[in-house]
């Protein structure tokens, strides 16, 4: 009966918080006295809540792996040094400060060993940009050296006007444990020297976004930014030389216009496997945010799962992003058909030249919510162009409750959306001083198999795309010599089949006979 009990108060605390406190608008009378209670009055028990329920406000407590990768009897183990498959990044072994062993001697470093004996070629570990969400721990002696301390974030009114939750979020109550600026460097180059001797090959660098709010005393927030960045890509350039970072959780221009030698960065909001609603709106996300942050970073669309109703919306989204390609499946849980189409054997993929970007009719409409749009992304590869075309409608970020949330009470009621290509969709494709009676396009699309030949300003037929349904097209400018014409959509089983083209040209030799060449990648 008392666990009974307990677990309905919970729940109900819980609804109440979901439902009342979450959504609360920023500075309101509401807002105004549940952060003075959180912050002077249940502050411990919180914080406490925190510790329990989920990992926010944990705190790194030494450099070297803990006890969960020590086989039973906690030794390290007998690989031998033949046996360990080194990662690109391996410079060398010594220990750490703290006693840890550094070089791959540990359950760390077999796990990775075993990993890459089963073919994998490269492995990345995830570290938030301050260690840890909670950052590292001022008191255990296995990260005392860098002399941390513990700082309660201060957002800006602009971030709590759009997040009034952060306020009493775990990291805003708990706060973050962040190293004297002058043993920044330090710490990444232990971390790092650390991973690349076990045989990591690359970071995910998380929990950018909290820089700006811990600041306080070091400059402001884009100070601490531009010496955190210096010194995590400095690390990394030494341990990881194929530059193998992520940058992740990074959207604030802090962060973003401090990038020096890192390249690629996540763009959307976290994968949310089991929220449905989140699946289509994710796909609005990535490509609306790639407006920006394409032209300074390399897109990363982040992960998806290929087996489930948005696997194929969100290959075929990766297919014309521009973007790394990768998935979270499950072991056993993967559709291989989808797959294929996206990735060769090999590993290799082909990704498209530039950041997928809105097409301009997509660029000012709601795809998430109008009930008529088709969200449209385009994108450039070496030989013509791709498009894609995505029914993304019938869920949406609601800013009152602050989570994602369906528009229609069935799936069944999420209306069909119709999408429409043209060359003009693919941006350079169509110059202003081409003669356009002359100028052709060969448009073919992916799933259908239909194939047009249109002029500029020509259109394809109209799709009709229900609920999480999608298009891919190829678009290809035809050549013409001596009344031949001739366009290599190349491969038609590929998402992306266009972007296996390096090269094309028709000729007509002396003798009459026209020939036309096409190279691809390998």
């Amino acid at each position: 009966a008392l666990a009974w009990a307990g677990g309905a108060l919970a729940s109900g605390l819980e609804y109440a918080y979901w439902n009342a406190l979450h959504s609360v608008a920023y500075n309101s009378l509401t807002w105004n006295v549940a952060k003075f209670l959180v912050d002077w009055v249940f502050s411990p028990v919180i914080r406490g809540a925190f510790s329990t329920m989920s990992c926010f406000n944990h705190r790194v407590s030494a450099i070297h792996a803990n006890v969960k990768f020590q086989d039973q009897a906690g030794s390290s183990g007998s690989d031998s040094p033949s046996r360990r498959v080194k990662g690109r990044g391996t410079k060398r072994k010594s220990p750490t400060a703290d006693g840890g062993v550094v070089g791959g001697g540990d359950g760390f470093g077999r796990v990775i060993s075993r990993i890459k004996a089963l073919g994998v070629q490269s492995v990345y570990c995830w570290h938030a940009l301050f260690g840890y969400w909670g950052g590292l721990h001022p008191h255990e002696r296995g990260v005392r050296r860098f002399r941390p301390k513990v700082v309660l974030p201060r957002h800006t009114p602009g971030l709590l006007s759009v997040e009034p939750s952060q306020a009493w979020d775990p990291i805003s109550v708990g706060g973050v444990g962040t190293a004297d600026p002058d043993k920044l460097a330090e710490f990444y180059e232990e971390l790092h020297l650390y991973l690349a001797a076990a045989g990591v090959d690359g970071v995910k660098v998380d929990g950018q976004a909290m820089v700006g709010g811990l600041g306080r005393g070091l400059g402001g927030g884009p100070n601490l930014a531009r010496h955190l960045h210096a010194a995590l890509e400095k690390s990394v350039k030494r341990h990881f030389p194929t530059n193998g970072l992520i940058n992740c959780m990074c959207h604030s221009t802090e962060n973003i216009f401090n990038f020096g030698d890192s390249a690629l960065a996540r763009v959307s909001d976290d994968f949310y496997p089991t929220n449905n609603a989140s699946h289509t709106v994710h796909l609005a996300n990535v490509a609306y945010i790639s407006m920006f942050m394409g032209e300074v970073v390399v897109p990363d669309w982040d992960m998806f799962h290929s087996l489930g109703d948005a696997g194929p919306l969100h290959a075929a989204a990766r297919a014309v992003g521009g973007c790394p390609v990768y998935v979270s499946d499950s072991p056993g849980k993967h559709d291989f058909n989808l797959l294929r189409q996206l990735v060769f054997p090999s590993g290799k993929v082909l990704r498209a030249k530039l950041p997928g970007r809105p097409t301009r009719d997509s660029l000012y409409a709601d795809t998430c919510r109008d009930g008529v749009s088709s969200l449209k992304v385009w994108n450039r590869n070496e030989i013509g162009g791709v498009v894609g075309c995505f029914n993304i409608q019938g869920a949406a970020w609601s800013r009152r409750k602050g989570i994602f949330v369906f528009q229609y009470e069935s799936a069944a009621d999420v209306p069909s959306v119709v999408a429409s290509v043209r060359p003009e969709d693919v941006e350079g494709m169509v110059t202003r001083d081409t003669d356009a009676k002359s100028q052709e396009f060969v448009i073919q699309a992916h799933r259908t198999r239909s194939l047009s030949l249109l002029k500029p300003g020509q259109r394809m037929p109209d799709l009709l795309l229900g609920p999480k349904e999608w298009e891919v097209y190829t678009v290809c400018e035809v050549l013409a010599a001596g009344g031949v014409k001739w366009a290599p959509v190349a491969l038609d089983q590929m998402l992306n089949g266009g972007g296996a083209l390096e090269s094309c040209s028709l000729t007509r030799p002396a003798h009459g006979v026209k020939e036309g060449a096409a190279k691809g990648k390998g």
